[in-house]
């Protein structure tokens, strides 16, 4: 019997990391308590064999795979699938990283039902807890100079206190995302201009701006494996991501949000500053 619920393509983007991309989709599989969903992997030009392995194992565990030749970044990368999904014809594009555990099997049926609910609901998030527990908060509002600057401090605590509250918010994490691809087409897919980090805060924007909302739901959640601590990292990695960051957040800030070239400069600084203190 055809299922009446909405269909999903589940993107996993995988770069080198085939073991866990595997491990994720058998997890899906056994687990995931939604019956009309297909799987697709993207192999974001891996460096080792990960695109060879991923392609052999494709028709035993029942996925779609599509090997991109470079590393087009996150946005690039994960809009191969999104684009798929609208060619044809799936309702909802789940972009999922391969590091994500399901604490709740129901966690799609709970996204689908809240996109369902209100047809300008163009994307959806669950919470998401850490390895050590902890929750990593909804970003509630839209960011202001302020809260990007000498109120960061403030807005951290005031995210802190809607983690079990469920609601329309600015933005949601992107290592686990329920879009809506009728809102896709309209905004055509994410921005490819950046490679990594600051992705979830454009598309939040590209919504907006053809009146969608985005939704964030504590009732059901995962677990995001990668540590929201940089503390670990060596200083050049930590220096590389924080370049990562503010690429990312300089296309952000001028296009999207037309800050002037100081405001800019003291967001990038207050961030910076925040990133070597963690």
């Amino acid at each position: 019997m055809e299922s009446k619920r909405p269909s999903v393509l589940i993107i996993i983007l995988n770069y080198g990391t085939y073991d866990m991309t595997l491990k994720m989709i058998e997890s899906l599989h056994a687990d995931l308590e939604y019956d009309n969903y297909s799987i697709m992997v993207v192999d974001n030009g891996s460096p080792n064999d990960s695109a060879k392995i991923l392609e052999q194992n494709s028709k035993k565990l029942d996925y779609l795979f599509f090997e991109n030749k470079k590393n087009a970044g996150y946005a690039a990368g994960n809009n191969i699938g999104i684009r798929f999904g609208i060619k044809n014809g799936f309702d909802y594009s789940w972009v999922l990283n391969n590091d994500v555990e399901l604490r709740d099997k129901n966690v799609l049926s709970e996204m689908v039902k809240v996109a369902e609910s209100d047809c300008k609901i163009g994307c959806v998030g669950p919470k998401i807890y850490t390895l050590n527990g902890s929750i990593c908060a909804p970003y509630c509002r839209r960011p202001s100079l302020w809260s990007m600057t000498l109120g960061i401090i403030g807005e951290k605590k005031y995210r802190n206190s809607h983690t079990d509250i469920s609601g329309a918010v600015y933005r949601i994490y992107g290592c686990c995302m329920l879009l809506k691809n009728k809102a896709m087409t309209e905004i055509d897919c994410m921005d490819e201009r950046t490679f990594l980090y600051g992705e979830e805060s454009i598309l939040s924007e590209r919504l907006m701006s053809k009146g969608y909302s985005t939704y964030y739901i504590s009732t059901t959640s995962v677990r995001h494996k990668e540590s929201a601590s940089m503390k670990k990292m060596s200083m050049d990695s930590k220096k590389m991501k924080i370049l990562e960051q503010e690429k990312s957040r300089e296309l952000y800030l001028k296009e999207y949000r037309h800050f002037s070239p100081l405001a800019r400069w003291f967001c990038h600084l207050s961030s910076r500053v925040l990133a070597f203190l963690r």
